[in-house]
């Protein structure tokens, strides 16, 4: 109920570019197949029909991101153009239809994740304050923002299910389509092709439904690798105010001069306090001396899973294209650790994370006021009523929160009764 409330509301106060890009995307799939990644979003906008409405502006990405042909894996491209088939005609409540279908996903992944949290959603405390923070973001992504993140998570979700069903070709086969719907939840494959070194062959085999078109079809992925390779042919801006690079390049859009650019030594002080964290919260996370020096090179390589998951985070210091909702990318990961007290202190890093996201925004403050946080604002049409729906929103997540904690009080009381009364000596039927 709260996601179909939702709906609307965000529509109304957001400008959601990545759905409607999306969408066009997939109607354009119908007509060109998968030449679509050989086309920018101005290119295929102007292609398409004039009366669909493609090029108001709203379903592509602004100037400084106009050379970006479509960077998405194929299987997020296929679930626009399926979704597109089912309710064809652009505007109207198309926009609308895609956010629900991502809805519906997002509270398939909150069964998923109980499913995976088990009696710790009882028990323990970070279990439920994990919950509820997915449970925002899923939201935001899903209702708010028609992002493809509930359709990668779900997947990624399904994964660790069967990974713990001991299910691993099935587990590796749905990885892989994760992976072809963004690829940010190849984090996993480490960890899942430790648990069954031979089940990678069903992840290879499910990329197929990639590197068919890739190589017969007429797909690439330029732009998914300049991304990757942090060229600035992805983006002019760097809008990762974490990022090391701003040191010595921060460009000179205070002073009206983008081409030059100056170096910015705040801009390395979320690094320093980021390093100096890991330096004082590490030593769990590494196996002890004496035996990782007695295990074999196969097990030595076990027992470092740990400390692999730990340090994923720092991913997101290197690249310059990081939005705010990429730290939870990271998230979902702590169903990877073995030990309550390794995900709690996963969860602490991923909030610290978080911290100095936004103060390295502080730290660079001249860069962004004048450069992307301009931008990051246009997609809000309303100005500052824009709180207001968030606000509204804010409201129905507490309400949503509220009704859970009064089910999970009252289950904790009846839990207790019972044991007390089992303690007694009674018998309980």
């Amino acid at each position: 109920m709260i996601s179909m409330i939702a709906i609307p509301i965000a529509n109304s106060i957001v400008i959601e570019r990545d759905r409607n890009r999306n969408e066009m995307y997939g109607e354009a799939f119908w007509i060109y197949g998968f030449a679509v990644y050989e086309m920018n979003d101005h290119e295929l906008a102007e292609a398409l029909p004039e009366e669909w409405g493609y090029n108001d502006g709203n379903h592509t990405l602004p100037d400084y991101l106009g050379n970006i042909t479509y960077e998405y894996p194929v299987f997020g491209l296929i679930f626009f153009a399926i979704a597109t088939f089912l309710y064809p005609g652009q505007g109207g409540l198309q926009p609308l239809w895609l956010n629900f279908l991502l809805a519906l996903v997002f509270n398939l992944n909150l069964v998923l994740i109980a499913i995976l949290l088990r009696d710790r959603i009882y028990t323990s405390n970070w279990a439920r304050m994990f919950f509820g923070g997915y449970y925002v973001y899923g939201l935001i992504m899903s209702a708010g923002g028609g992002k493809l993140e509930p359709i990668v998570d779900c997947l990624l979700l399904m994964a660790l299910v069967l990974r713990e069903e001991q299910q691993f070709g099935k587990a590796m086969f749905t990885l892989g389509l994760s992976v072809q719907t963004k690829i940010y939840s190849v984090v996993a494959l480490p960890i899942l092709f430790l648990s069954s070194p031979l089940s990678l062959i069903w992840f290879f085999a499910s990329t197929l439904l990639t590197i068919i078109p890739f190589t017969f079809l007429g797909a690439n992925f330029d732009s998914l690798v300049s991304h990757f390779l942090n060229t600035s042919s992805y983006s002019s801006f760097i809008v990762n105010p974490i990022y090391p690079g701003l040191f010595l390049a921060t460009q000179d859009y205070a002073g009206g001069y983008p081409d030059s650019y100056y170096m910015w030594a705040p801009s390395l002080i979320p690094l320093v306090i980021y390093a100096s964290f890991m330096l004082f919260t590490i030593r769990p996370y590494l196996p002890e001396k004496k035996e990782f020096l007695e295990a074999n090179w196969w097990n030595k390589i076990k027992l470092l899973q740990p400390f692999y998951l730990y340090m994923l985070p720092a991913i997101l210091f290197v690249f310059r294209w990081v939005m705010p909702w990429y730290l939870m990318w990271m998230a979902l990961v702590l169903f990877l650790f073995r030990k309550d007290e390794h995900i709690i202190g996963y969860l602490k890093l991923i909030t610290v994370v978080g911290l100095l996201y936004a103060f390295g925004v502080a730290c660079n403050w001249p860069y962004f006021i004048n450069g992307p946080l301009p931008d990051f604002m246009g997609h809000f049409p309303l100005g500052w009523w824009t709180l207001l729906g968030i606000i509204l929103l804010a409201s129905l997540c507490g309400v949503v929160f509220a009704i859970w904690k009064v089910g999970f009080d009252r289950r904790e009381r009846r839990a207790m009764m019972i044991k007390a009364a089992r303690d007694r000596g009674e018998l309980v039927v």
